[in-house]
């Protein structure tokens, strides 16, 4: 009977701690990361709300917009985006004139400002590891692990956080925007609207690499920029920005995408062109909407 009453006693506390653990956390979650600055909201580690639909045409696709009152011009006024996320352009994409060149801009920007946000989560976790490691503090095993971890996924060869700095960082939109338009018309190319393939990016030498979103592209797109050894220019005038405490200019990082195409010099001069021409400058200061009341 001792026994018995000893393993019983031993549940009950067991279950006690357990039950006192999961109200503990609950409260953690639900009051520290709300309130405590640094917090996971604070550094945006809590996803907001956000759309994510399919169009069968480019006029409902202009019906969602204007049903969540997302135009450009506001959008610029606001700086803020509504997270909107198209899943793949309307076929009849392809029949519309350069006119359509602001949708374009309207379906991809959310998604560039999306990807680019993510990596700012990490990018900013980096430099409070930075700043620790310069105050004499130890990493921890689990914060080395997760630098490995990123060296890896970014085809780093240095753990160092100095050297990751330089891969992990944002591709401004007005970059992003311009080679798109370049690379599909302005989103009416074939690849673009059969592949979700806005960037040109190859799967053989004759082959566009298809993929299931648009997102996926963009997400592609990104990574390519900042771990391709042909993209070294590019990062290290991003990082020489970073250092003179300059706003990331789409027009000057365009110079070190010289193996970007075929056409080298003249495909950077085409790109500049059309940052400097459509004025995609105003939304690399955009950010996505942290307010966003989902509708029906």
């Amino acid at each position: 009977m001792v026994k018995q009453s000893k393993t019983q006693i031993s549940l009950i506390v067991t279950l006690g701690l357990m039950i006192l653990g999961q109200v503990g956390f609950a409260i953690y979650k639900g009051h520290y990361h709300r309130n405590t600055p640094g917090s996971a909201k604070a550094v945006g580690l809590v996803v907001p709300k956000e759309k994510h639909f399919q169009v069968s045409s480019v006029k409902e696709l202009d019906h969602v917009f204007k049903n969540w009152n997302y135009t450009l011009t506001k959008a610029k006024s606001d700086g803020k985006v509504p997270r909107l996320f198209l899943a793949k352009l309307p076929r009849d994409m392809q029949r519309q004139k350069k006119s359509s060149n602001a949708s374009f801009i309207q379906v991809l920007l959310p998604h560039i400002l999306k990807v680019n946000e993510k990596i700012l989560i990490d990018r900013a976790r980096l430099v409070d590891l930075q700043k620790r490691q310069k105050a004499g503090h130890r990493l921890l095993h689990a914060e080395k692990m997760w630098l490995s971890k990123l060296a890896s996924d970014y085809r780093c060869k240095s753990t160092r956080i100095e050297a990751l700095l330089k891969h992990v960082d944002i591709v401004p939109p007005s970059l992003a925007l311009a080679q798109a338009t370049i690379e599909t018309g302005g989103g009416r190319s074939h690849a673009a609207v059969n592949k979700n393939s806005t960037f040109g990016h190859m799967r053989t030498k004759k082959d566009v690499e298809k993929f299931a979103s648009l997102e996926a592209n963009v997400l592609a797109y990104i990574t390519n920029l900042n771990r391709h050894a042909a993209y070294k220019g590019f990062r290290e005038i991003r990082a020489n920005l970073r250092a003179k405490n300059k706003p990331l200019c789409g027009h000057t990082l365009a110079a070190g995408l010289q193996k970007f195409s075929e056409r080298g010099h003249a495909y950077i001069m085409d790109v500049q062109n059309l940052i400097k021409r459509r004025d995609l400058r105003k939304y690399d200061q955009m950010t996505l909407d942290q307010h966003m009341r989902l509708k029906p």
